[in-house]
């Protein structure tokens, strides 16, 4: 996860970072999502491959900031009441970048769509974390356009593009609410194959 330390340095390294994501920020104070985590999770590189990083962060075009409100409004509304604070692992990928870490050619992070996140509470289980994403996303996923992904461990994928879900290996058919009981959505790309839009 990010640190305010780290993120104070990298925008004092370049001219122009402080005033963009102070920018950035106002964008979300003012679609009521500002407090959803912390803003400068969502300028942070997945570092879970090492070799792709060039810098910690990267800032999202201007023109895509406001592709992250609604995602950010389904994790505040439905995922935070019942599972409690999350925080990013993964937001915005630039086309090199989302190559190097093996995301889909269409990616949903690389428009800023998306976010990876984690519980912050380590007494949510994988367990729990699957059951509480699976009946949030069975109840209000199709009507919000959301879509899901639970990869390994207590990672997962929310994103704004479609409604949808995949496990693991970005198919729908490991979709781990399918073992809980719950269908796999039934529209959106990819369904039953591994899908360019997903990781």
């Amino acid at each position: 996860m990010a640190t305010d330390a780290e993120f104070r340095r990298w925008s004092g390294e370049a001219p122009g970072r402080a005033e963009a994501f102070a920018r950035f920020e106002a964008m979300l104070n003012a679609a009521g999502v500002g407090d959803v985590v912390p803003a400068y999770d969502l300028w942070i590189a997945d570092r879970s491959k090492p070799k792709c990083l060039v810098e910690l962060f990267a800032a999202p075009p201007d023109r895509d900031w406001p592709n992250i409100v609604p995602a950010l409004r389904f994790i505040r509304d439905h995922v935070e009441p019942a599972i409690g604070d999350v925080r990013v692992v993964s937001a915005y990928r630039d086309p090199a970048f989302n190559a190097c870490v093996g995301g889909a050619p269409a990616s949903a992070h690389k428009e800023f769509y998306a976010v990876d996140l984690i519980p912050v509470d380590r007494a949510v289980t994988r367990e729990r974390l699957i059951s509480t994403l699976c009946a949030i996303h069975q109840r209000k996923g199709a009507r919000a356009g959301i879509g899901l992904g639970i990869y390994g461990g207590r990672r997962f994928h929310i994103d704004a593009r479609s409604y949808r879900g995949w496990g693991a290996d970005f198919r729908s058919s490991s979709f781990p609410c399918r073992a809980n009981g719950v269908a796999a959505p039934s529209t959106g790309p990819g369904i039953g194959k591994i899908s360019r839009y997903h990781k």
